[in-house]
């Protein structure tokens, strides 16, 4: 959600605008060394799930189609969410931006009725 969120929001001219698969993407991927925790053996998996999301699919269901998350890769993709939180804040210039996103997307849920 995040991810189509941050590709949704931008504004100005497009050549101008992050593309998820040549800029957002490896942008990511490159700062996940920066965590000393990252098992650079998830990053394949994580990148996957990243790439789905950019091409607009349900990014559960595809990762799911794996088999059960293990502990290093749920890591890995704590550390992508932070990154993504940055960047998003960072793009629409509001620190907190995402918390607010975030809170205002469960806030709906829990309103649905069902």
């Amino acid at each position: 959600m995040l991810t189509a969120h941050i590709i949704g929001r931008q504004d100005g001219e497009e050549e101008d605008r992050l593309d998820p698969l040549s800029d957002l993407i490896p942008a990511v991927i490159r700062k996940l060394p920066s965590f000393e925790l990252t098992d650079p053996a998830q990053v394949p998996m994580v990148t996957g799930v990243l790439i789905a999301a950019a091409m607009g699919m349900d990014t559960v269901t595809w990762r799911d189609q794996f088999g059960t998350i293990p502990p290093k890769e749920a890591l890995v993709h704590n550390f992508v969410l932070w990154l993504l939180a940055d960047l998003f804040d960072n793009l629409v210039d509001q620190p907190g931006a995402t918390d607010l996103l975030m809170r205002e997307t469960f806030n709906s849920m829990a309103a649905e009725p069902g």
